[in-house]
Protein backbone atom coordinates (compact mmCIF):
# COMPACT_ATOMS: atom_id res chain seq x y z
CA UNK A 1 0.00 0.00 0.00
CA UNK A 2 0.83 3.88 -0.67
CA UNK A 3 2.08 3.72 3.43
CA UNK A 4 5.09 0.98 2.84
CA UNK A 5 5.94 2.32 -0.54
CA UNK A 6 6.22 6.15 0.71
CA UNK A 7 8.49 5.07 3.43
CA UNK A 8 6.88 5.55 6.27
CA UNK A 9 8.68 7.47 9.59
CA UNK A 10 9.02 5.85 12.94
CA UNK A 11 5.83 3.22 13.77
CA UNK A 12 5.06 3.61 17.47
CA UNK A 13 3.16 1.24 19.85
CA UNK A 14 1.83 2.92 23.00
CA UNK A 15 -0.67 3.01 25.87
CA UNK A 16 -0.48 6.53 26.86
CA UNK A 17 0.18 9.50 25.12
CA UNK A 18 3.71 10.42 23.50
CA UNK A 19 5.18 13.38 23.19
CA UNK A 20 8.72 12.80 20.91
CA UNK A 21 11.15 15.14 20.99
CA UNK A 22 12.55 17.26 17.57
CA UNK A 23 15.50 19.48 16.98
CA UNK A 24 14.71 23.44 17.61
CA UNK A 25 18.07 25.14 17.91
CA UNK A 26 21.44 23.65 18.17
CA UNK A 27 25.32 24.98 19.31
CA UNK A 28 27.09 27.64 18.10
CA UNK A 29 30.73 27.21 16.06
CA UNK A 30 32.87 29.70 14.87
CA UNK A 31 36.33 30.13 13.90
CA UNK A 32 38.98 31.26 16.65
CA UNK A 33 42.01 32.47 17.20
CA UNK A 34 44.76 29.70 19.52
CA UNK A 35 44.02 29.98 22.70
CA UNK A 36 40.96 31.74 22.44
CA UNK A 37 37.64 30.32 23.76
CA UNK A 38 35.24 28.60 21.38
CA UNK A 39 31.62 30.01 20.96
CA UNK A 40 29.08 28.28 23.53
CA UNK A 41 25.21 27.50 22.90
CA UNK A 42 22.75 25.73 24.40
CA UNK A 43 20.31 23.25 22.38
CA UNK A 44 16.53 23.47 22.47
CA UNK A 45 14.12 20.89 21.21
CA UNK A 46 10.86 21.16 20.66
CA UNK A 47 8.07 18.11 20.61
CA UNK A 48 5.31 16.41 18.84
CA UNK A 49 2.34 14.56 20.84
CA UNK A 50 0.54 11.94 19.50
CA UNK A 51 -2.75 12.14 21.40
CA UNK A 52 -5.17 8.23 20.26
CA UNK A 53 -7.78 9.17 17.60
CA UNK A 54 -10.23 6.33 16.91
CA UNK A 55 -11.62 5.22 13.52
CA UNK A 56 -14.07 2.47 12.96
CA UNK A 57 -17.52 0.62 11.65
CA UNK A 58 -20.02 -1.64 12.20
CA UNK A 59 -21.69 -4.31 9.58
CA UNK A 60 -24.50 -6.23 9.59
CA UNK A 61 -24.43 -10.31 8.62
CA UNK A 62 -27.74 -11.65 8.26
CA UNK A 63 -28.56 -15.23 9.22
CA UNK A 64 -29.28 -16.28 5.75
CA UNK A 65 -25.78 -15.40 5.09
CA UNK A 66 -24.36 -16.88 8.10
CA UNK A 67 -26.41 -20.35 7.09
CA UNK A 68 -25.79 -20.54 3.28
CA UNK A 69 -21.89 -18.98 3.30
CA UNK A 70 -18.87 -21.28 3.83
CA UNK A 71 -16.60 -20.66 6.92
CA UNK A 72 -14.92 -18.19 4.36
CA UNK A 73 -17.30 -15.54 5.45
CA UNK A 74 -15.67 -14.31 8.49
CA UNK A 75 -12.43 -14.21 7.08
CA UNK A 76 -13.86 -12.54 4.19
CA UNK A 77 -15.79 -9.62 6.83
CA UNK A 78 -12.47 -9.86 8.61
CA UNK A 79 -10.28 -8.81 5.58
CA UNK A 80 -13.13 -6.43 4.44
CA UNK A 81 -13.02 -4.14 7.65
CA UNK A 82 -9.42 -4.09 7.58
CA UNK A 83 -8.93 -2.94 4.42
CA UNK A 84 -11.48 0.01 5.31
CA UNK A 85 -9.56 0.57 8.01
CA UNK A 86 -6.34 0.70 6.63
CA UNK A 87 -7.61 2.93 3.92
CA UNK A 88 -9.05 5.61 6.79
CA UNK A 89 -5.31 5.42 8.17
CA UNK A 90 -3.75 5.66 4.78
CA UNK A 91 -6.40 8.89 4.15
CA UNK A 92 -5.79 10.51 7.08
CA UNK A 93 -1.68 10.16 6.63
CA UNK A 94 -2.36 12.44 3.23
CA UNK A 95 -5.07 14.55 4.36
CA UNK A 96 -6.98 14.04 7.45
CA UNK A 97 -7.37 17.10 9.74
CA UNK A 98 -11.12 17.01 9.35
CA UNK A 99 -13.35 16.01 12.62
CA UNK A 100 -11.53 13.40 15.58
CA UNK A 101 -8.77 12.81 12.85
CA UNK A 102 -5.05 13.15 12.42
CA UNK A 103 -4.19 15.90 11.03
CA UNK A 104 -2.20 14.35 7.98
CA UNK A 105 0.42 16.02 5.95
CA UNK A 106 -1.87 18.50 4.07
CA UNK A 107 -3.02 19.35 6.75
CA UNK A 108 -0.03 19.72 9.34
CA UNK A 109 0.89 23.83 9.38
CA UNK A 110 4.33 24.97 8.31
CA UNK A 111 4.43 22.22 5.00
CA UNK A 112 6.43 24.21 1.91
CA UNK A 113 3.98 24.95 -1.17
CA UNK A 114 4.91 25.17 -4.50
CA UNK A 115 3.13 26.16 -7.66
CA UNK A 116 2.86 23.72 -10.92
CA UNK A 117 0.11 25.26 -12.33
CA UNK A 118 2.34 25.84 -15.58
CA UNK A 119 3.45 22.08 -15.40
CA UNK A 120 7.25 22.63 -17.30
CA UNK A 121 10.34 20.98 -16.09
CA UNK A 122 11.30 24.48 -14.91
CA UNK A 123 9.21 24.40 -12.11
CA UNK A 124 8.90 21.38 -10.98
CA UNK A 125 12.69 21.86 -10.16
CA UNK A 126 12.36 24.66 -8.54
CA UNK A 127 9.40 22.85 -6.48
CA UNK A 128 12.12 20.22 -5.48
CA UNK A 129 14.74 22.80 -4.95
CA UNK A 130 12.80 24.10 -1.93
CA UNK A 131 13.39 20.94 -0.36
CA UNK A 132 16.99 20.79 -0.52
CA UNK A 133 17.56 24.26 0.28
CA UNK A 134 15.71 23.42 3.43
CA UNK A 135 18.15 20.35 3.54
CA UNK A 136 15.72 17.82 3.41
CA UNK A 137 15.48 14.79 0.65
CA UNK A 138 12.63 13.70 -1.12
CA UNK A 139 11.81 10.20 -1.34
CA UNK A 140 9.15 9.96 -3.89
CA UNK A 141 6.52 12.25 -5.60
CA UNK A 142 3.13 11.39 -4.33
CA UNK A 143 -0.22 12.67 -6.44
CA UNK A 144 -3.55 12.18 -7.55
CA UNK A 145 -4.55 10.05 -9.97
CA UNK A 146 -5.63 12.81 -12.69
CA UNK A 147 -2.35 14.09 -12.33
CA UNK A 148 -0.50 10.86 -13.74
CA UNK A 149 -1.60 11.69 -17.24
CA UNK A 150 -0.52 15.00 -16.96
CA UNK A 151 3.31 14.38 -15.87
CA UNK A 152 3.38 11.12 -18.62
CA UNK A 153 1.96 13.46 -21.58
CA UNK A 154 3.63 16.50 -20.89
CA UNK A 155 7.13 17.30 -22.65
CA UNK A 156 9.84 18.98 -20.28
CA UNK A 157 10.23 22.12 -22.52
CA UNK A 158 11.41 22.72 -26.25
CA UNK A 159 14.72 21.45 -26.62
CA UNK A 160 14.88 18.77 -23.65
CA UNK A 161 14.13 15.06 -24.70
CA UNK A 162 11.13 13.93 -22.76
CA UNK A 163 8.19 13.69 -20.48
CA UNK A 164 8.47 14.64 -17.15
CA UNK A 165 7.25 11.39 -15.93
CA UNK A 166 9.30 8.60 -17.62
CA UNK A 167 9.54 4.88 -16.32
CA UNK A 168 7.72 5.73 -12.92
CA UNK A 169 9.80 8.83 -12.28
CA UNK A 170 9.54 12.17 -11.98
CA UNK A 171 13.13 14.12 -11.67
CA UNK A 172 14.93 10.30 -11.20
CA UNK A 173 11.78 9.94 -8.03
CA UNK A 174 9.67 7.16 -7.77
CA UNK A 175 6.49 8.74 -8.83
CA UNK A 176 3.09 7.04 -6.78
CA UNK A 177 -0.74 7.69 -7.69
CA UNK A 178 -3.70 6.74 -5.87
CA UNK A 179 -7.34 8.15 -4.89
CA UNK A 180 -5.99 8.72 -1.44
CA UNK A 181 -4.64 12.30 -2.27
CA UNK A 182 -7.81 14.38 -2.93
CA UNK A 183 -8.27 16.74 -5.36
CA UNK A 184 -7.91 20.68 -4.33
CA UNK A 185 -11.79 21.48 -4.38
CA UNK A 186 -13.00 24.51 -6.82
CA UNK A 187 -14.19 25.16 -9.99
CA UNK A 188 -12.60 23.81 -11.40
CA UNK A 189 -11.43 21.12 -9.11
CA UNK A 190 -6.98 21.34 -9.55
CA UNK A 191 -4.51 17.98 -8.72
CA UNK A 192 -2.36 17.70 -6.01
CA UNK A 193 1.41 16.56 -5.94
CA UNK A 194 3.36 15.75 -2.74
CA UNK A 195 7.43 15.62 -2.46
CA UNK A 196 8.99 15.03 0.74
CA UNK A 197 10.55 12.62 3.33
CA UNK A 198 8.13 10.26 4.87
CA UNK A 199 10.53 9.02 7.66
CA UNK A 200 9.38 12.13 8.96
CA UNK A 201 6.24 10.97 9.71
CA UNK A 202 4.90 9.37 12.57
CA UNK A 203 2.62 6.98 13.27
CA UNK A 204 1.56 5.87 16.85
CA UNK A 205 -0.87 2.75 17.35
CA UNK A 206 -2.69 1.86 20.37
CA UNK A 207 -4.84 -0.73 18.80
CA UNK A 208 -4.09 -1.88 15.25
CA UNK A 209 -7.23 -3.27 14.69
CA UNK A 210 -10.13 -4.48 17.25
CA UNK A 211 -12.83 -7.03 15.91
CA UNK A 212 -15.70 -7.97 18.08
CA UNK A 213 -18.98 -9.97 17.12
CA UNK A 214 -22.14 -9.12 18.90
CA UNK A 215 -24.86 -11.55 18.29
CA UNK A 216 -27.05 -10.16 20.84
CA UNK A 217 -27.32 -6.28 19.76
CA UNK A 218 -30.85 -5.44 20.09
CA UNK A 219 -32.19 -4.57 16.90
CA UNK A 220 -29.97 -7.21 14.76
CA UNK A 221 -31.12 -9.80 16.69
CA UNK A 222 -34.54 -9.59 16.80
CA UNK A 223 -33.87 -10.24 12.77
CA UNK A 224 -31.42 -13.63 13.48
CA UNK A 225 -28.11 -10.83 12.82
CA UNK A 226 -25.16 -10.58 13.40
CA UNK A 227 -22.70 -7.60 14.11
CA UNK A 228 -19.50 -7.33 13.79
CA UNK A 229 -17.21 -4.34 14.81
CA UNK A 230 -13.57 -3.47 13.58
CA UNK A 231 -11.61 -0.45 15.65
CA UNK A 232 -8.42 1.25 15.35
CA UNK A 233 -6.79 3.91 17.55
CA UNK A 234 -3.87 5.56 15.59
CA UNK A 235 -2.18 9.13 15.92
CA UNK A 236 -0.33 10.75 13.46
CA UNK A 237 2.23 13.85 13.60
CA UNK A 238 4.75 15.35 10.99
CA UNK A 239 8.18 15.99 13.07
CA UNK A 240 9.55 18.56 10.45
CA UNK A 241 7.05 19.33 8.20
CA UNK A 242 9.34 21.84 6.09
CA UNK A 243 10.53 18.49 4.53
CA UNK A 244 7.30 18.69 2.26
CA UNK A 245 6.57 20.31 -0.41
CA UNK A 246 3.51 20.58 -2.06
CA UNK A 247 1.46 22.03 -5.75
CA UNK A 248 -2.24 21.63 -5.03
CA UNK A 249 -2.98 24.29 -8.64
CA UNK A 250 -2.29 21.22 -11.53
CA UNK A 251 -4.54 21.37 -14.39
CA UNK A 252 -6.64 18.37 -14.68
Amino acid sequence: DLVRSRGLGDVYKRQGNVSIPKFGTGTTTGWVAENAALPTGDMSFDSVTLTPKHAGGITEMSRQLLQQSSPDIEALVRADLSFMLAQAIDSALILGGGANQPAGVLSTVGIQTSSLGTLTWANVLAMLQKLDISNATAANIVASMKVKSKLQGTLKAAGIAGYLMEGGKVADLPAYFSNQVPEKAGAPATGRVIAGDWSQVMLGIWSEIDILVNPFAETAYGKGNVLVRAMSTVDIAVRHPEAFVVADDVTI
